[in-house]
């Protein structure tokens, strides 16, 4: 078998999109019955970060002030908390970092091992997102989610579409197509494990070693077909199509970005609400798209290159505020959302809001704009950690805190020195 075949077979499958991947070893935690408080995921990311004068409070602990950029979502200060000096220790600067959010590592330190970009999200999808139609829903134009076998993984930003994946029914031929994909998957995989049969005749221990936890990860993406296979004939929930074509004249949906950010918000508390999926990220685009917002003249990354310059900073904080007073209403919506035990949605979703880019007019990422929400934890204060030299706490640190209150038994991710338990549970 020619090397290029071989390695299509050993790495992806077709038809549903499904990956094979090696395993995370130490990285896998599994789900048990210890008293985590939530149940959901969700991460928000604007591409270029915020900017930071406008961001972190001067005062920490639970007095402090909302800073200028906040100042919408003073209604949920009890709710949230605010970080200074997070970040990722092995990150440097320059627009990648933006992809780094999640995992903490730059695709150029990963040649030799590609499996170290699987990112956060995925890694709860696969502990407490398996049961649900969708592991997990990629939203927005600002992709930052890689899959196991280190591949960066496609959003939907179109209103539209994500209704129809969520709510409507797939017709009879589609669900056919589908099926007819399953059953090449799974003959691929029978191809797969007899290429590895012969192959370990001709490896050493080490290597077998390797293969071994090659094929873990094949039978992983067998129990994901089969998923898949199960609910094809499971009727999706049934909603009101009036979250993107409004109510007549009384409401008419913007569908055309940054308007139809209030949509996609929409959009994942039904996904939530049905327990279509219990991890969501939504990311905002970076680009220079000229934003159709009284007082902007120039475009958005030109703004984020701002220089300090006064005129600059004053259209990108009007660009800011608006994903501020949007990611307000989403928490709100959340509060005054049931769940299926009948409590507000957002006492059993964490919700993080945060990028992997500090300062996007140093394209620095050092010291992340990052909040949290939700999730039953202890909030309200604003908290300032030491730098050390160049680097801040790991933020994933963080991480493993989301993990436990997930009640996924897990003590490390990626760059994590411990977990930020003694400020939140």
């Amino acid at each position: 078998m020619a090397p290029t075949t071989e390695m299509k077979r050993r790495t992806f499958l077709r038809g549903l999109g499904v990956s094979i991947a090696l395993p995370a070893f130490e990285s896998i935690g599994k789900p048990i019955g210890k008293s985590g408080k939530a149940k959901r995921f969700v991460c928000i990311a604007p591409n270029y970060g915020m900017y930071p004068g406008g961001f972190f409070p001067e005062q920490i602990g639970l007095d402090y002030v909302m800073p200028s950029l906040l100042k919408s979502l003073e209604p949920h200060r009890k709710d949230l908390s605010i970080f200074t000096n997070l970040d990722h220790p092995d990150v440097g600067g320059g627009h990648g970092c933006s992809n780094t959010f999640l995992n903490g590592v730059e695709l150029k330190d990963t040649k030799d091992n590609p499996q170290r970009l699987f990112s956060f999200d995925q890694h709860l999808a696969e502990q407490i997102g398996e049961a649900n139609r969708f592991p997990s829903l990629l939203l927005g134009a600002g992709g930052f989610s890689w899959s196991r076998a280190g591949v960066k993984l496609p959003t939907n930003s179109d209103p539209r579409k994500i209704f129809a994946q969520l709510f409507l029914d797939d017709p009879r031929k589609t669900k056919e197509r589908n099926r007819h994909f399953i059953d090449e998957d799974a003959s691929i995989l029978d191809v797969v494990r007899e290429d590895a049969r012969r192959l370990s005749q001709r490896l050493t221990k080490t290597d077998r070693d390797k293969l071994d936890e090659y094929l873990t990860s094949v039978r992983a993406v067998e129990r994901h077909l089969r998923r898949k296979e199960e609910w094809i004939d499971i009727r999706k929930p049934k909603v009101k199509d009036s979250v993107i074509k409004g109510d007549g004249d009384d409401r008419i949906v913007d569908l055309s970005y940054p308007y139809n950010t209030e949509v996609l918000y929409d959009l994942m508390v039904l996904a939530l609400q049905t327990d279509s999926s219990k991890v969501i990220c939504y990311g905002h685009p970076g680009g220079n798209r000229l934003f159709p917002f009284d007082g902007i003249t120039l475009g958005y990354h030109s703004l984020t290159h701002h220089g300090k310059r006064p005129d600059l900073l004053k259209q990108l904080v009007v660009i800011e505020s608006y994903y501020a007073q949007q990611f307000s209403n989403f928490l709100t919506k959340l509060k005054n959302t049931r769940d299926v035990e009948d409590r507000p949605l957002l006492d059993s979703t964490v919700v993080l809001f945060g990028s992997g880019m500090g300062n996007a007019s140093s394209h620095s990422s050092r010291n992340l704009p990052i909040m949290l929400a939700g999730g039953g934890f202890r909030h309200g204060q604003h908290h300032r950690f030491e730098r050390h030299g160049r680097d801040g706490l790991p933020l994933s640190n963080l991480f493993v805190s989301i993990m436990q209150q997930l009640k996924i038994e897990q003590d490390r991710f990626a760059t994590s020195t411990g977990n930020l338990n003694h400020l939140l549970t």
